[in-house]
């Protein structure tokens, strides 16, 4: 890992949650899985065009509605902040992958920072680490707003 790289590594560990155990950060990250999968749910209710269904295509509805609250500027008006609708995103993304996929769950310790944890899914040797989709509008190579589709579909084909 170059320099950079590992300066880069070490921020984003600082801005992971501590924890005194494993215990500790499984309870919590868990929780915190759970209530953004639960408002997400609830945020859905009030808009037509997503179905939390957890089916794969479904995600590019999710992407769909997180564009058209983008532009419109809007998030707040539903009831969040775009971070936190990022995470929510975050988690459906993950939460599809297990429920499609011989996936699971996991949060493991940091590799640099030995109180962090973080929380992603695990599919055999394959791991993604899950926090929030930052600044998903800024995505590369996203002309079709179907990215998270699309990583799905890369990362864990049928």
């Amino acid at each position: 890992m170059s320099r950079q790289g590992r300066e880069i590594a070490i921020q984003h560990g600082q801005r992971l949650p501590s924890f005194n155990s494993q215990l500790e950060a499984d309870t919590a990250l868990f929780a915190h899985r759970d209530r953004h999968l639960a408002l997400l749910s609830e945020l859905a209710e009030g808009y037509p065009g997503f179905e939390p269904d957890y089916r794969p295509e479904s995600l590019k509805a999710l992407e769909r509605w997180y564009f058209s609250l983008y532009e419109g500027r809007t998030f707040r008006r539903v009831g969040v902040t775009r971070r936190t609708f990022e995470m929510c995103m975050a988690m459906y993304f993950g939460e599809t992958v297990v429920r499609n996929r011989p996936a699971h769950w996991i949060v493991e310790k940091y590799f640099l920072a030995e109180d962090r944890y973080e929380l992603g899914i695990q599919e055999g040797s394959m791991k993604m680490m899950l926090d929030r989709l930052t600044d998903h509008f800024a995505e590369p190579n996203n002309k079709r707003r179907e990215s998270l589709f699309r990583r799905y579909e890369k990362y864990f084909p049928s």
